[in-house]
């Protein structure tokens, strides 16, 4: 309640479009994401390649950033990050289409890699939308009120689905996701930037950043070792519970449910973490939290311990998702946002890429359970960079 008291009356009315946009974004993304590895694998006898494809499908979006950063430079940024949300979600009316391995993954990946185009407008507007020292809690009530959503949604959805086909169930679930893009769009920002045009740059501009800020540079390169052991994991995890396991459907709604609860209560604590701590401290201790995920995934022979595993995914994933949005938001200045943004999201392309394809191979070489040992020597890399290099992990980037 104090820091609803402490924000401006335009704020409080940003954060109930937010919120109101994230209700219904979070039905759309916990009724359908956690059911496509497992519906395409085993109900359409999707081939590793084409789960490794899905997995992939944020990524290729993401290569585009940096020219979407730098094509929005001095425009408003709010028509650019609905637009993409609309088409992506959309995409899911052709679902009943879908009645082979190849269109089910063709239109989930076009959803995915469309949605992505987004994001460098998104931080942008949410930078504007929430003052800086109360952004990451506001941010983080925001993630509550969609986890939560997302788990009802997840729970419901994986026993409906046992009856009902997911070719009715998905744009049912895509209408919402609409709405949700929609509310998104009264967030009340304003439409003309509050500072003169900046001066023109060329798209390939934005990789100097890299070489310029060196607190950047050093956050980027441990958030991408993070990133590839998910990725590396993502493609892995649904081939292990559907061939290893054999997991039913209502078990992958309880774990989303779970993981869902964990990352309601981990938002809540990472945004705290982030407003008085920094990036750092916040990457550090969601690597430290994920760890345990593919652990348990290592030693496991049946599906109830993965519940534990789901809980750590939901921790870590608020913690992880709060540190990307809020990369660019911390280091760029209120021009530099967008560019920020999309070079982080290039990078995170650079990765998400290759990512699932090589964890695909690697499980096919080694087995799913080497994948997992995998993963986790990549973040403990990741950590031992940010302990390593402290002193500069440290940097606050730019007001």
């Amino acid at each position: 309640m104090a820091v609803w008291v402490e924000v401006p009356r335009s704020v409080r009315r940003a954060f109930r479009w937010d919120a109101t946009a994230a209700l219904l974004t979070g039905l759309y993304l916990g009724g359908v994401y956690p059911f496509l590895g497992v519906i395409a694998r085993r109900d359409l006898q999707a081939s590793a390649f084409l789960i490794a494809c899905l997995s992939a499908s944020w990524s290729v979006g993401n290569l585009f950033a940096p020219l979407i950063a730098h094509y929005i430079r001095g425009r408003p940024k709010l028509p650019y990050a609905v637009g993409p949300g609309l088409v992506a979600r959309s995409l899911f009316f052709a679902m009943p289409l879908a009645v082979g391995a190849p269109a089910f993954i063709g239109i989930s990946f076009l959803a995915s890699a469309v949605g992505s185009l987004g994001a460098p407008a998104y931080a942008a507007v949410i930078r504007d939308a929430y003052p800086v020292e109360r952004r990451g809690r506001l941010m983080g009530l925001v993630r509550v009120v969609q986890i939560a959503a997302s788990m009802a949604a997840a729970a419901v959805v994986g026993s409906v689905l046992v009856r009902v086909s997911y070719r009715w169930v998905f744009p049912a679930l895509a209408a919402l996701g609409v709405l949700g893009t929609l509310a998104f769009s009264r967030i009340g920002v304003r439409a003309e930037p509050q500072e003169p045009p900046p001066p023109r740059t060329q798209p390939w501009e934005s990789f100097h950043l890299l070489a310029a800020d060196r607190a950047f540079r050093l956050y980027a390169a441990c958030f991408f070792l993070y990133g590839l052991g998910n990725l590396v994991m993502g493609p892995v995890i649904p081939i292990f519970q559907v061939d290893v396991l054999r997991i039913s459907t209502p078990w992958v709604g309880y774990l989303a449910t779970c993981a869902s609860a964990f990352g309601m209560l981990g938002y809540l604590l990472w945004g705290r973490v982030l407003d008085r701590h920094g990036p750092y401290r916040l990457m550090l201790s969601v690597v430290a939290v994920a760890a345990v995920a593919p652990t348990v995934y290592f030693f496991t022979h049946s599906v109830p311990p993965l519940l534990i595993a789901a809980a750590a995914q939901g921790l870590a994933g608020a913690g992880g998702d709060l540190g990307y949005v809020n990369a660019a938001m911390h280091f760029g200045r209120r021009d530099a946002v967008a560019a920020y943004a999309g070079m982080f999201a290039f990078l995170q392309a650079c990765r998400g890429i290759p990512g699932p394809f090589l964890g695909a191979a690697l499980a096919g070489a080694l087995g799913p359970r080497a994948v997992f040992l995998i993963a986790l020597g990549l973040w403990a890399t990741s950590a031992g960079l940010m302990l390593t290099r402290g002193p500069g992990a440290r940097a606050q980037g730019h007001p």
